[in-house]
Protein backbone atom coordinates (compact mmCIF):
# COMPACT_ATOMS: atom_id res chain seq x y z
CA UNK A 1 0.00 0.00 0.00
CA UNK A 2 1.29 3.42 -0.87
CA UNK A 3 1.37 5.68 2.21
CA UNK A 4 -0.85 8.68 1.90
CA UNK A 5 0.73 12.07 2.40
CA UNK A 6 -0.90 14.58 4.70
CA UNK A 7 -1.96 17.70 2.86
CA UNK A 8 -2.44 20.61 5.21
CA UNK A 9 -4.17 22.81 2.61
CA UNK A 10 -7.14 20.49 2.09
CA UNK A 11 -9.31 21.60 5.07
CA UNK A 12 -8.69 25.27 4.31
CA UNK A 13 -9.57 24.70 0.65
CA UNK A 14 -12.88 23.17 1.69
CA UNK A 15 -13.65 26.06 4.03
CA UNK A 16 -12.85 28.52 1.26
CA UNK A 17 -15.18 26.73 -1.15
CA UNK A 18 -17.99 26.69 1.42
CA UNK A 19 -17.55 30.40 2.13
CA UNK A 20 -17.60 31.33 -1.56
CA UNK A 21 -20.59 29.03 -2.08
CA UNK A 22 -22.56 30.79 0.67
CA UNK A 23 -21.74 34.19 -0.79
CA UNK A 24 -22.74 33.06 -4.27
CA UNK A 25 -26.20 32.04 -3.11
CA UNK A 26 -27.06 35.43 -1.60
CA UNK A 27 -29.69 37.42 -3.59
CA UNK A 28 -27.40 40.08 -5.05
CA UNK A 29 -28.84 42.94 -7.15
CA UNK A 30 -27.63 41.72 -10.53
CA UNK A 31 -28.38 43.22 -13.93
CA UNK A 32 -31.19 41.98 -16.15
CA UNK A 33 -28.70 40.86 -18.76
CA UNK A 34 -28.42 37.36 -17.24
CA UNK A 35 -25.44 37.82 -14.88
CA UNK A 36 -25.30 35.76 -11.73
CA UNK A 37 -23.44 33.33 -9.50
CA UNK A 38 -23.71 29.58 -9.40
CA UNK A 39 -22.59 26.67 -7.22
CA UNK A 40 -22.66 22.95 -7.83
CA UNK A 41 -22.06 19.68 -6.01
CA UNK A 42 -21.75 16.34 -7.76
CA UNK A 43 -20.20 12.90 -8.15
CA UNK A 44 -17.88 11.61 -10.86
CA UNK A 45 -17.53 7.93 -11.71
CA UNK A 46 -14.26 7.14 -13.51
CA UNK A 47 -12.17 4.36 -11.93
CA UNK A 48 -13.15 5.70 -8.50
CA UNK A 49 -15.88 7.87 -7.01
CA UNK A 50 -14.86 11.54 -6.75
CA UNK A 51 -16.80 14.47 -5.32
CA UNK A 52 -17.01 17.64 -7.43
CA UNK A 53 -17.44 21.15 -6.00
CA UNK A 54 -17.59 24.35 -8.03
CA UNK A 55 -18.53 27.99 -7.51
CA UNK A 56 -18.54 30.51 -10.33
CA UNK A 57 -19.92 33.50 -12.18
CA UNK A 58 -21.91 33.47 -15.44
CA UNK A 59 -22.93 36.23 -17.84
CA UNK A 60 -24.99 36.49 -21.01
CA UNK A 61 -22.90 36.21 -24.19
CA UNK A 62 -25.26 36.32 -27.19
CA UNK A 63 -28.89 35.24 -27.48
CA UNK A 64 -29.31 32.00 -25.48
CA UNK A 65 -25.52 31.62 -25.01
CA UNK A 66 -23.68 32.51 -21.81
CA UNK A 67 -20.11 32.18 -20.56
CA UNK A 68 -18.63 31.83 -17.11
CA UNK A 69 -15.61 31.28 -14.90
CA UNK A 70 -15.49 28.97 -11.89
CA UNK A 71 -13.30 27.70 -9.06
CA UNK A 72 -13.48 23.91 -9.14
CA UNK A 73 -12.38 21.33 -6.55
CA UNK A 74 -12.23 17.55 -7.06
CA UNK A 75 -12.08 15.63 -3.77
CA UNK A 76 -10.64 12.21 -4.53
CA UNK A 77 -9.07 11.65 -1.11
CA UNK A 78 -10.89 8.37 -0.43
CA UNK A 79 -8.93 6.48 -3.10
CA UNK A 80 -5.25 5.66 -3.58
CA UNK A 81 -3.42 7.29 -5.18
CA UNK A 82 -4.94 10.55 -3.91
CA UNK A 83 -5.82 12.75 -6.93
CA UNK A 84 -7.53 15.61 -5.08
CA UNK A 85 -7.12 18.82 -7.09
CA UNK A 86 -8.23 22.48 -7.19
CA UNK A 87 -8.23 24.83 -10.18
CA UNK A 88 -10.16 27.07 -12.52
CA UNK A 89 -12.71 26.41 -15.27
CA UNK A 90 -14.09 28.27 -18.25
CA UNK A 91 -17.70 27.42 -19.05
CA UNK A 92 -20.02 27.91 -22.02
CA UNK A 93 -23.74 27.25 -21.84
CA UNK A 94 -26.84 27.40 -24.00
CA UNK A 95 -30.11 28.18 -22.22
CA UNK A 96 -28.64 28.11 -18.70
CA UNK A 97 -30.20 31.49 -17.78
CA UNK A 98 -33.81 30.27 -18.10
CA UNK A 99 -35.86 27.26 -17.15
CA UNK A 100 -36.04 23.81 -18.70
CA UNK A 101 -33.35 21.98 -20.65
CA UNK A 102 -29.94 23.56 -21.22
CA UNK A 103 -26.51 22.53 -22.51
CA UNK A 104 -23.19 23.11 -20.78
CA UNK A 105 -19.50 22.61 -21.51
CA UNK A 106 -16.39 23.23 -19.40
CA UNK A 107 -12.62 23.28 -19.77
CA UNK A 108 -10.37 23.49 -16.72
CA UNK A 109 -6.82 23.43 -15.44
CA UNK A 110 -6.10 22.32 -11.86
CA UNK A 111 -3.19 21.53 -9.55
CA UNK A 112 -3.07 18.17 -7.81
CA UNK A 113 -2.59 18.63 -4.05
CA UNK A 114 -0.33 15.63 -3.48
CA UNK A 115 2.47 16.31 -5.98
CA UNK A 116 1.67 19.69 -7.55
CA UNK A 117 1.10 18.23 -11.04
CA UNK A 118 -1.12 20.13 -13.48
CA UNK A 119 -4.24 18.35 -14.71
CA UNK A 120 -6.48 19.46 -17.59
CA UNK A 121 -10.14 18.49 -17.89
CA UNK A 122 -13.03 18.82 -20.33
CA UNK A 123 -16.72 18.07 -19.88
CA UNK A 124 -19.98 18.51 -21.78
CA UNK A 125 -23.57 17.54 -21.18
CA UNK A 126 -27.16 18.56 -20.49
CA UNK A 127 -29.09 19.91 -17.55
CA UNK A 128 -32.62 20.67 -16.42
CA UNK A 129 -33.31 23.90 -14.48
CA UNK A 130 -36.34 24.78 -12.36
CA UNK A 131 -36.88 28.22 -10.71
CA UNK A 132 -37.41 27.97 -6.96
CA UNK A 133 -37.25 31.67 -5.97
CA UNK A 134 -37.28 34.95 -7.91
CA UNK A 135 -33.48 35.03 -7.68
CA UNK A 136 -32.65 31.31 -7.53
CA UNK A 137 -32.95 28.29 -9.81
CA UNK A 138 -32.14 24.63 -9.16
CA UNK A 139 -30.68 22.40 -11.85
CA UNK A 140 -29.63 18.79 -12.32
CA UNK A 141 -26.72 18.21 -14.71
CA UNK A 142 -25.40 15.08 -16.41
CA UNK A 143 -22.03 15.51 -18.12
CA UNK A 144 -19.24 13.35 -19.50
CA UNK A 145 -15.96 14.45 -17.93
CA UNK A 146 -12.48 13.68 -19.26
CA UNK A 147 -9.20 14.26 -17.39
CA UNK A 148 -5.77 14.61 -18.99
CA UNK A 149 -2.83 14.36 -16.61
CA UNK A 150 -0.02 14.98 -19.09
CA UNK A 151 -1.32 17.73 -21.40
CA UNK A 152 -1.63 15.46 -24.44
CA UNK A 153 -5.20 16.52 -25.26
CA UNK A 154 -8.50 14.67 -24.85
CA UNK A 155 -7.98 13.05 -28.26
CA UNK A 156 -4.72 11.34 -27.10
CA UNK A 157 -5.55 10.05 -23.64
CA UNK A 158 -3.43 7.55 -21.76
CA UNK A 159 -4.91 4.50 -20.01
CA UNK A 160 -4.22 6.27 -16.69
CA UNK A 161 -6.27 9.31 -17.73
CA UNK A 162 -9.73 9.20 -16.26
CA UNK A 163 -13.09 9.70 -17.93
CA UNK A 164 -16.67 8.99 -16.96
CA UNK A 165 -20.16 10.25 -16.15
CA UNK A 166 -20.66 13.08 -13.68
CA UNK A 167 -23.96 14.02 -12.03
CA UNK A 168 -24.32 17.34 -10.21
CA UNK A 169 -26.87 19.60 -8.55
CA UNK A 170 -26.51 23.27 -9.60
CA UNK A 171 -27.87 26.37 -7.87
CA UNK A 172 -27.79 29.65 -9.79
CA UNK A 173 -28.68 33.23 -8.86
CA UNK A 174 -29.38 36.36 -10.88
CA UNK A 175 -31.64 34.90 -13.59
CA UNK A 176 -35.28 35.64 -12.81
CA UNK A 177 -37.55 32.69 -13.73
CA UNK A 178 -39.80 33.23 -16.69
CA UNK A 179 -43.35 33.02 -15.52
CA UNK A 180 -46.76 33.68 -16.96
CA UNK A 181 -47.24 37.10 -15.40
CA UNK A 182 -45.03 40.08 -16.12
CA UNK A 183 -44.93 43.54 -14.60
CA UNK A 184 -45.87 46.17 -17.12
CA UNK A 185 -43.05 48.57 -18.00
CA UNK A 186 -43.69 52.23 -17.21
CA UNK A 187 -45.54 54.06 -19.97
CA UNK A 188 -45.88 57.71 -20.76
CA UNK A 189 -48.48 59.33 -18.46
CA UNK A 190 -50.28 60.62 -21.56
CA UNK A 191 -50.88 57.14 -22.97
CA UNK A 192 -52.84 54.27 -21.49
CA UNK A 193 -52.96 51.01 -23.52
CA UNK A 194 -56.41 50.97 -25.16
CA UNK A 195 -59.12 48.48 -24.33
CA UNK A 196 -60.47 46.08 -26.93
CA UNK A 197 -63.54 48.31 -27.35
CA UNK A 198 -61.27 51.30 -28.05
CA UNK A 199 -59.33 49.28 -30.62
CA UNK A 200 -62.56 48.20 -32.29
CA UNK A 201 -63.71 51.83 -32.49
CA UNK A 202 -60.36 53.02 -33.92
CA UNK A 203 -60.41 50.32 -36.60
CA UNK A 204 -63.97 51.14 -37.61
CA UNK A 205 -63.09 54.84 -37.82
CA UNK A 206 -60.31 53.99 -40.28
CA UNK A 207 -62.68 52.12 -42.57
CA UNK A 208 -62.21 48.51 -41.48
CA UNK A 209 -65.08 46.09 -41.89
CA UNK A 210 -66.91 45.01 -38.75
CA UNK A 211 -65.33 41.55 -38.83
CA UNK A 212 -61.89 42.89 -39.71
CA UNK A 213 -62.08 45.50 -36.92
CA UNK A 214 -63.14 42.87 -34.38
CA UNK A 215 -60.31 40.54 -35.34
CA UNK A 216 -57.72 43.36 -35.39
CA UNK A 217 -58.79 44.47 -31.91
CA UNK A 218 -58.38 40.91 -30.63
CA UNK A 219 -54.91 40.55 -32.20
CA UNK A 220 -53.65 43.80 -30.68
CA UNK A 221 -55.20 42.97 -27.30
CA UNK A 222 -53.34 39.65 -27.32
CA UNK A 223 -50.04 41.47 -27.90
CA UNK A 224 -50.83 43.98 -25.12
CA UNK A 225 -51.42 41.13 -22.67
CA UNK A 226 -47.74 40.12 -22.82
CA UNK A 227 -46.35 43.60 -22.16
CA UNK A 228 -43.12 43.36 -20.16
CA UNK A 229 -42.16 39.89 -21.37
CA UNK A 230 -38.36 39.83 -21.89
CA UNK A 231 -36.75 39.84 -25.32
CA UNK A 232 -35.56 36.38 -26.35
CA UNK A 233 -33.84 35.82 -29.67
CA UNK A 234 -35.93 33.34 -31.65
CA UNK A 235 -38.71 33.38 -29.04
CA UNK A 236 -42.40 33.29 -29.92
CA UNK A 237 -44.11 32.20 -26.69
CA UNK A 238 -44.68 33.42 -23.13
CA UNK A 239 -41.06 32.63 -22.15
CA UNK A 240 -39.87 35.47 -24.41
CA UNK A 241 -40.34 37.05 -27.84
CA UNK A 242 -38.25 38.61 -30.52
CA UNK A 243 -39.90 41.24 -32.75
CA UNK A 244 -41.33 38.90 -35.38
CA UNK A 245 -42.09 36.22 -32.79
CA UNK A 246 -44.42 38.63 -30.97
CA UNK A 247 -46.40 39.39 -34.14
CA UNK A 248 -46.54 35.74 -35.17
CA UNK A 249 -47.83 34.87 -31.69
CA UNK A 250 -50.47 37.64 -31.59
CA UNK A 251 -51.92 36.70 -34.98
CA UNK A 252 -51.49 32.96 -34.44
CA UNK A 253 -53.66 33.02 -31.32
CA UNK A 254 -56.55 33.98 -33.63
CA UNK A 255 -55.91 31.42 -36.35
CA UNK A 256 -53.85 33.62 -38.69
CA UNK A 257 -50.51 32.05 -39.53
CA UNK A 258 -47.72 34.47 -40.49
CA UNK A 259 -44.12 33.76 -41.53
CA UNK A 260 -41.52 33.59 -38.79
CA UNK A 261 -39.02 36.29 -39.82
CA UNK A 262 -39.44 40.06 -40.16
CA UNK A 263 -38.65 40.43 -43.87
CA UNK A 264 -41.25 37.79 -44.78
CA UNK A 265 -43.92 39.30 -42.53
CA UNK A 266 -43.28 42.65 -44.26
CA UNK A 267 -44.46 41.08 -47.55
CA UNK A 268 -47.82 39.85 -46.20
CA UNK A 269 -51.17 41.56 -46.76
CA UNK A 270 -51.31 44.75 -48.76
CA UNK A 271 -49.24 47.94 -48.55
CA UNK A 272 -50.53 50.92 -46.57
CA UNK A 273 -49.54 54.52 -47.15
CA UNK A 274 -46.72 55.48 -44.80
CA UNK A 275 -48.69 58.07 -42.83
CA UNK A 276 -49.92 57.76 -39.27
CA UNK A 277 -53.36 58.97 -40.40
CA UNK A 278 -53.62 56.00 -42.78
CA UNK A 279 -52.82 53.31 -40.20
CA UNK A 280 -55.29 51.20 -38.27
CA UNK A 281 -54.79 48.83 -35.30
CA UNK A 282 -53.24 45.52 -36.32
CA UNK A 283 -51.12 46.90 -39.18
CA UNK A 284 -47.55 45.59 -39.32
CA UNK A 285 -44.90 48.32 -39.30
CA UNK A 286 -41.50 47.57 -40.83
CA UNK A 287 -38.27 49.25 -39.76
CA UNK A 288 -34.85 49.17 -41.41
CA UNK A 289 -32.16 49.48 -38.78
CA UNK A 290 -29.24 48.50 -41.01
CA UNK A 291 -30.49 49.88 -44.36
CA UNK A 292 -30.68 46.33 -45.66
CA UNK A 293 -34.40 45.71 -45.94
CA UNK A 294 -36.78 45.22 -43.03
CA UNK A 295 -34.87 44.20 -39.90
CA UNK A 296 -37.50 44.96 -37.22
CA UNK A 297 -41.30 44.87 -37.06
CA UNK A 298 -43.98 46.21 -34.74
CA UNK A 299 -47.77 46.05 -34.43
CA UNK A 300 -49.69 49.32 -34.71
CA UNK A 301 -51.92 50.06 -31.70
CA UNK A 302 -53.36 53.49 -32.47
CA UNK A 303 -52.71 57.16 -31.72
CA UNK A 304 -49.27 56.92 -33.32
CA UNK A 305 -48.18 54.06 -31.02
CA UNK A 306 -46.99 50.54 -31.78
CA UNK A 307 -46.14 47.51 -29.67
CA UNK A 308 -42.96 45.55 -30.34
CA UNK A 309 -40.29 43.42 -28.67
CA UNK A 310 -37.02 45.32 -28.40
CA UNK A 311 -33.91 44.70 -26.31
CA UNK A 312 -35.74 45.82 -23.15
CA UNK A 313 -38.67 43.47 -23.80
CA UNK A 314 -42.22 43.89 -25.12
CA UNK A 315 -43.11 47.56 -24.91
CA UNK A 316 -45.01 50.40 -26.59
CA UNK A 317 -43.16 53.06 -28.60
CA UNK A 318 -44.37 56.12 -30.48
CA UNK A 319 -44.00 57.45 -34.01
CA UNK A 320 -45.51 60.83 -33.18
CA UNK A 321 -43.89 62.01 -29.94
CA UNK A 322 -40.88 64.32 -29.88
CA UNK A 323 -38.60 62.37 -27.53
CA UNK A 324 -35.33 60.90 -28.96
CA UNK A 325 -36.64 57.33 -28.89
CA UNK A 326 -39.71 58.23 -30.96
CA UNK A 327 -37.66 60.24 -33.43
CA UNK A 328 -35.29 57.32 -33.90
CA UNK A 329 -38.13 54.91 -34.77
CA UNK A 330 -39.73 57.46 -37.09
CA UNK A 331 -36.45 57.85 -39.04
CA UNK A 332 -36.15 54.09 -39.49
CA UNK A 333 -39.81 53.39 -40.35
CA UNK A 334 -39.91 52.15 -43.97
CA UNK A 335 -43.30 50.50 -44.60
CA UNK A 336 -46.69 49.41 -43.31
CA UNK A 337 -48.72 46.32 -44.28
CA UNK A 338 -52.37 45.50 -43.57
CA UNK A 339 -53.23 41.87 -42.90
CA UNK A 340 -56.91 42.37 -41.98
CA UNK A 341 -59.39 44.29 -44.16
Amino acid sequence: MVPRQAVSCRPSARRLLLAVWAAALSPLPLSAQGSGFEASYGRWWPDSTAILYAVGYHHRLLGPFDWGVALAHVDDSRWLPDRTQTGGELTLGVGRRGRGLYATSKAGLAMRHQDGALVASWSAGLGLAVPVLPFLSLGLEATYRTEDQQGRGFWRLLPSDRRGLALAVRLATGSPPRGRTRPRPPQSPSFEPPSEDDLLRLSRERGASREGARLAASVVSTALQVMGTPYTWGGNDENGYDCSGLIQYAYGQHGIILPRVSRDQARMGRPVEQRIEALQPGDILGFSVERAGVTHVGLYVGEGRFIHSASSGVKISSLSATDPDSQWWRRHWVLARRILQ
